[in-house]
């Protein structure tokens, strides 16, 4: 029997967190996984989950745009977003009719989908239980970007078909879900190893990370008032004259929450999944500004809120003074109520198994 993950193409934070969830099933029940993403997402999940690969399929293809964005930048780009946003759409028919096809040939006990339009319809098309499960939809991001109306209702028809929604912590205020079960739940994240953490710590000592993503591609960052490891990620050109050491991080690299929880500071994109690996590993949050986005602004607004990190502008992210936002982070960090928070895929996946 099959679960049928469609996973989101847009960046790797859905894939991570979903990989959180697959791992935990195959590990703990007799279940087997079909995963629906593109290309360079699915080549990571295989390399991720290499021990389980017998147990798993993988298709590529597009599940979905999301946001694009304009050059060497965090800012939307609208107009190439809705042209995008237009020819997906018009995909649909053609990759629904083919998944359902695929299917004949497998039991499927049910579908999951983060946060795909390809996967609810696919599971209307095959009457199966369709789980929706994210911290937002589509359609309040793209009518946060004044999108076209006629994409928006796209969307918005495509998740008619969920029959049951799983809402992470911090999720956007969500009007486009009309389903009978809607369950709350915490933060996931794949499984942070305590004693490769301890390893990190021993072997880099005071250690800061710096990433926006395996999809982003901003040029550099200066970063001074700093002598110890720098990790980063590939895309990002960090410059320090000072003596750091700059640790690049592979980009195929199968555990950032290790190296995420063993920095004292993390700065990131507001992306959820990398806030979710940064309070469960209980690092101080140095979150960057997207006003086009609306899932950054709303999640930078309650990680303040809740006094679990802290927030910067990009133009900012240029010149980086560690001092400065450690001084911040110490004045306005609740470490003892960061400290408390854990992970919470144990009960996602019952969630999901009890369908």
């Amino acid at each position: 029997m099959y679960l049928a993950f469609y996973i989101s193409s847009h960046g790797f934070g859905h894939m991570t967190r979903c990989l959180s969830i697959i791992e935990n099933i195959l590990k703990n029940t007799e279940y087997n996984i079909y995963i629906a993403c593109d290309k360079f997402q699915n080549d990571f999940a295989k390399s991720y989950l290499k021990d389980y690969n017998d147990r798993v399929i993988y298709k590529d293809i597009i599940t979905d745009v999301g946001l694009v964005n304009k050059k060497d930048s965090l800012e939307v780009d609208k107009k190439l977003l809705e042209k995008k946003l237009l020819n997906f759409i018009n995909t649909w028919d053609e990759v629904v009719l083919e998944e359902v096809d695929f299917f004949s040939k497998l039991r499927v006990k049910s579908i999951i989908t983060d946060i795909s339009p390809i996967g609810c319809l696919v599971g209307k098309k095959l009457n199966l239980d369709t789980i929706l499960i994210s911290n937002f939809t589509w359609v309040e991001q793209y009518e946060y970007l004044n999108i076209d109306k006629n994409i928006i209702s796209a969307f918005r028809d495509t998740y008619l078909c969920v029959n049951k929604f799983i809402k992470y912590d911090m999720c956007l205020p969500v009007d486009s879900i009309n389903c009978d079960v809607i369950e709350n739940v915490g933060f996931v994240c794949r499984e942070i190893d305590e004693v490769k953490v301890k390893e990190i710590k021993l072997k880099y000592k005071d250690c800061i990370f710096i990433t926006c993503g395996k999809s982003a591609n901003l040029s550099s960052i200066d970063v001074k008032n700093f002598k110890g490891t720098i990790f980063t990620t590939s895309g990002i050109e960090i410059n320090n004259t000072e003596g750091a050491s700059i640790v690049r991080l592979p980009l195929d690299i199968k555990d950032t929450q290790n190296y995420i929880a063993a920095s004292d500071i993390v700065i990131t994109k507001a992306g959820w999944g990398t806030i979710a690996e940064c309070v469960i590993g209980h690092s101080g949050m140095v979150l960057i500004e997207r006003p086009s986005a609306r899932e950054d602004t709303f999640s930078i607004d309650n990680i303040s809120q809740r006094n679990l990190g802290i927030s910067i502008n990009e133009d900012e992210l240029h010149n980086i003074d560690v001092l400065e936002i450690k001084e911040q982070l110490e004045n306005k960090v609740n470490y003892n109520k960061l400290n408390t928070y854990t992970n919470d895929v144990d009960r996602v996946v019952n969630l999901i198994l009890d369908n």
